[in-house]
């Protein structure tokens, strides 16, 4: 794909995010042969976009990385985007359903801190758990740019991984001596319990999951930075949120907790 095409499909993603307007899907419209590589091209350019609007980049998030989702979705690796600044909420502030492009969904998550600079190729689990300074309970918002809903990966890496608000706990746990393949997940929907998981649900572990992260966007000169927020995955199923709606997750290995809030 040529850069003029780029630019174009890139400026459409970022007037959809920015205006809260969504547009009809590349791939099952004007560009049903883009690759991957062309979606994560156009992705780094509504990046640049982002930047050049005055947004920070604070971090990294990686999707679809549960196996059973990606053998339905046809693909055999999950996906990334970025996270901006204007993206973190607070789990104290409510999330109002009437200012989101789209009708959110809820993911569970560990978000990672780095205290040092990862990059590929070569990562491993170790590598990651290394230079992390420690693990935070963490809710991903998700909104998808494209209407009506695709299913195709391309579209997603184009939609920045579909990425919207991350709202992170207030405990943040080393993560040395923790096995990540057994943290328990229990989520609860307005007091009762809604769903149960493990974090080996992520590729087998959420550190392994950060690892991918760190080799594939080396592909892109990419690297992940100390300071950063990596959003590694989601434990257990998306949930649809409705306005009065509260969700708490509570994590196993004593790492804490982290609720969010809609309203109208």
């Amino acid at each position: 794909m040529d850069e003029k095409t780029i630019r174009e499909l890139a400026k459409k993603i970022f007037e959809a995010d920015v205006n809260r307007k969504r547009i009809p899907p590349f791939t099952e419209t004007s560009h049903p042969d883009m690759t991957i590589d062309d979606a994560y091209q156009i992705q780094l350019a509504a990046l640049e976009m982002r930047i050049k609007a005055g947004q920070h980049v604070v971090g990294k998030k990686i999707g679809l990385t549960n196996v059973a989702v990606q053998k339905a979705r046809g693909i055999s690796e999950p996906d990334y985007g970025y996270l901006m600044d204007v993206q973190m909420g607070h789990q104290d502030m409510p999330i109002k359903m009437s200012e989101m492009v789209s009708e959110p969904a809820v993911e569970c998550e560990l978000a990672f801190i780095l205290s040092k600079d990862l990059k590929g190729p070569g990562v491993t689990a170790g590598s990651v758990i290394e230079a992390t300074e420690g693990v935070v309970p963490a809710f991903e918002i998700v909104e998808r740019r494209f209407s009506p809903l695709s299913k195709s990966v391309i579209d997603s890496i184009c939609d920045n991984a579909a990425s919207g608000k991350i709202i992170l706990g207030a405990k943040l746990t080393p993560a040395t001596n923790l096995d990540f393949r057994t943290i328990g997940l229990l989520i609860e929907k307005n007091g009762q319990p809604l769903d149960m998981s493990c974090s080996a649900a992520v590729l087998g572990s959420p550190a392994e999951s950060v690892a991918w992260l760190a080799n594939k966007m080396a592909e892109y000169d990419v690297s992940l930075k100390r300071g950063e927020i990596i959003m590694s995955g989601s434990i257990g199923v998306m949930h649809s949120p409705k306005a009065g709606d509260c969700f708490y997750a509570h994590f196993g290995n004593d790492l804490g907790n982290v609720k969010v809030l809609f309203v109208g």
